[in-house]
């Protein structure tokens, strides 16, 4: 199994616990990252990594930087590839076994390139582009940052571009940014095999401006998939 991390916020216990049992359930050994806490941010790691006046929460600016500390350990100790997860993720049954059929496919694209695991929300590739033996499809953005597997070469590109540009906006729309001036791919696996407790109403979001219920997300979450994995994406509805 490749090298996994993990992104977790000491302030939210009940997401600790959440994905030591998707993990072990999948038996994936991992690490955690608990560095940069919203109140472990000084002004100094502020001003390396975001711009002066950036539309950021603490909590969003948190998330950020741990993701930053785990593409750092994987570049650090060259690791080719690996994967890393934020703590509400929710992983399909069988993840082990797809992930390799979707390690293998994607061998078909040159790196640099990123795999984004996740569904996020409810993206998918349209029908027309889908074709029988085929795995994984070139995307338009990133799938959120639920669950990605990238490597050492991949990491660096991105510190080194986020160290050049520094955030305005959440991580997630800085690598849409970030991965297309690069050449990095958004590469997605059909049907996805992770989906986001903050976005199916499993856990309330730690870093949504609106707030959002986790009731309504229970009854949003599988109507928007319903309606984007195959109405819209069959007949265009």
């Amino acid at each position: 199994m490749l090298p996994a991390y993990v992104i977790h916020a000491k302030s939210l216990p009940e997401r600790k616990d959440h994905i030591q049992r998707e993990l072990d359930r999948a038996g994936i050994p991992f690490e955690w990252v608990l560095d940069f806490d919203a109140d472990e941010i000084t002004p100094e790691v502020d001003a390396a990594w975001f711009a002066p006046g950036a539309d950021l929460s603490l909590r969003q600016k948190s998330c950020a930087l741990k993701h930053i500390v785990a593409m750092q350990r994987i570049r650090d100790r060259k690791q080719d590839l690996a994967l890393i997860f934020e703590d509400d993720a929710q992983l399909v049954s069988g993840f082990t076994d797809q992930l390799k059929r979707v390690l293998d496919d994607a061998e078909r694209w040159p790196r640099p390139r990123i795999l984004h695991l996740g569904a996020a929300s409810n993206f998918y590739t349209p029908a027309s582009q889908l074709r029988p033996g085929q795995i994984v499809y070139p995307g338009n953005r990133v799938r959120n940052t639920e669950a990605y597997a990238l490597g050492a070469i991949e990491a660096q590109a991105r510190l080194d571009w986020i160290a050049r540009h520094p955030m305005t906006r959440p991580i997630d729309i800085a690598f849409n940014a970030s991965d297309p001036a690069m050449g990095i791919p958004f590469l997605w696996p059909e049907p996805p095999l992770v989906e986001q407790g903050s976005l199916t109403g499993l856990f309330n979001s730690s870093l949504d401006h609106q707030s959002r219920g986790r009731a309504w997300l229970r009854l949003q979450f599988p109507v928007q998939k319903f309606r984007r994995r195959y109405l819209k994406r069959w007949f265009g509805r």
